[in-house]
């Protein structure tokens, strides 16, 4: 990828996949523009390499239920808040269900704790507050050893690896997933070693290794149809997609991307459907049909905000934003990008905010530091926030002449 001034517009995926114990995921890029060698602010601290596809949380809650450390048979001082907790994450109340699930944690034994652990890193991933569902998923993991719970282990190592990915520590995440995946085929999960794979093969899509990516998502893919898993079939369709997409075969990306929309309905994903929007309007983006990309994104930045994933509604208003820069309409585009980067300044992950800012910086070409200051309040900044946001774009201009 290259930079926005007038070349190339490219994508970043924005989340990644968690495992909700026996939870599957779907691994679908969202696209976010966003240059894979950009130029890193002055001051800023450097972030893990982007374009790769998005890693999201897929939720099979009655099977987690089935097999969650007991916790569906379990007494109904643990039983009760847990379904309530279940429920409210189906509803995407992610606060509401930490609340449930933490009623529950007070009346559970450690066997019960392990899956518990892992519901409430979930929501706070969904949240956008990272370091607490990492704390959550490693004291899973700690519990689940302890326990001698290869599943429940699993599926901690696996999300933990999520966070690490976020965090831009690929070997790190690697190695997290790879764990993650001899523990789950050793308590012979398939559905988690399918999960484990995707992310695997989402990682070695952001290291350039594009045919053992789509090997990983390959294999991902005969699990989930063998088993018939079709949140699984919706995860892998989608990270080939974007797999191709890289190797420059947008015919191929579409189609992929098309079929998962198509199943994503029909098992009424909602949560998988909006992150395919984003990989659609990506492949139009890149065919330069900037009014379909356009589209697409937006309704991808609905779903995600319908679903409450800060990480992905970032996303989408970054994807939009450029767009509508790159359209000639900079007060439209400034907004979604301000609260695009304030998302992820308060979210702790920095995807992509180079090229964020000089999205910004041609904004403020147009408009002027006077209007720009006025729509980073209506974007909600806080006068420090702004400030601060401002600096950087002073601060990414200086790599670039100001545009007379």
């Amino acid at each position: 990828m290259t930079a926005m001034d007038g070349t190339t517009v490219q994508k970043l995926g924005p989340a990644a996949l968690l495992a909700v114990l026996v939870v599957a995921a779907v691994v679908v890029v969202m696209g976010l523009l966003v240059s894979r060698r950009r130029a890193r602010a002055p001051g800023r601290p450097k972030s893990r390499k982007v374009g790769a596809g998005s890693d999201v949380i897929r939720r099979d809650l009655d099977r987690m239920a089935e097999s969650g450390g007991g916790l569906g048979e379990s007494e109904p001082e643990v039983k009760q808040p847990f379904e309530l907790g279940r429920a409210a994450m189906t509803a995407f109340k992610w606060d509401e269900a930490i609340g449930h699930f933490r009623q529950a944690q007070a009346q559970a034994n450690r066997a019960q704790l392990v899956p518990l652990l892992n519901q409430v890193g979930v929501c706070y991933y969904f949240l956008g507050r990272l370091s607490n569902a990492l704390r959550e998923f490693r004291e899973s993991d700690r519990l689940a050893e302890n326990e001698r719970d290869r599943q429940g282990r699993a599926a901690a190592l696996n999300n933990a690896g999520v966070i690490r990915h976020e965090y831009g520590e690929l070997d790190g995440a690697l190695e997290q997933f790879g764990k993650a995946l001899d523990l789950a085929r050793e308590a012979s999960d398939e559905r988690l070693a399918a999960t484990c794979l995707g992310n695997t093969g989402t990682v070695q899509r952001e290291k350039g290794e594009l045919d053992n990516a789509l090997k990983s998502h390959q294999d991902a893919l005969s699990i989930s149809l063998r088993i018939n898993d079709q949140m699984g079939v919706v995860s892998a369709l989608g990270n080939a997609a974007s797999v191709r997409r890289d190797k420059g075969d947008l015919d191929k990306a579409l189609e992929f991307y098309t079929e998962a929309a198509l199943a994503s309905r029909q098992v009424g994903d909602d949560y998988g459907h909006t992150l395919v929007l984003g990989g659609i309007g990506g492949v139009h983006n890149d065919r330069g049909d900037l009014k379909r990309a356009l589209r697409f994104h937006e309704d991808a930045l609905g779903g995600a905000r319908r679903i409450g994933y800060r990480l992905g509604a970032a996303t989408e208003l970054g994807n939009v934003g450029l767009i509508l820069e790159k359209r000639g309409v900079p007060t439209q585009a400034a907004p979604s990008l301000l609260e695009a980067l304030n998302i992820l300044k308060t979210v702790g992950v920095d995807r992509g905010e180079p090229q964020l800012l000089q999205g910004l910086s041609r904004c403020d070409d147009e408009l002027g530091r006077t209007r720009m200051e006025e729509l980073s309040r209506q974007a909600g900044l806080t006068a420090e926030d702004a400030a601060q946001t401002l600096d950087w774009v002073d601060q990414i201009r200086r790599r670039r002449p100001r545009k007379r």
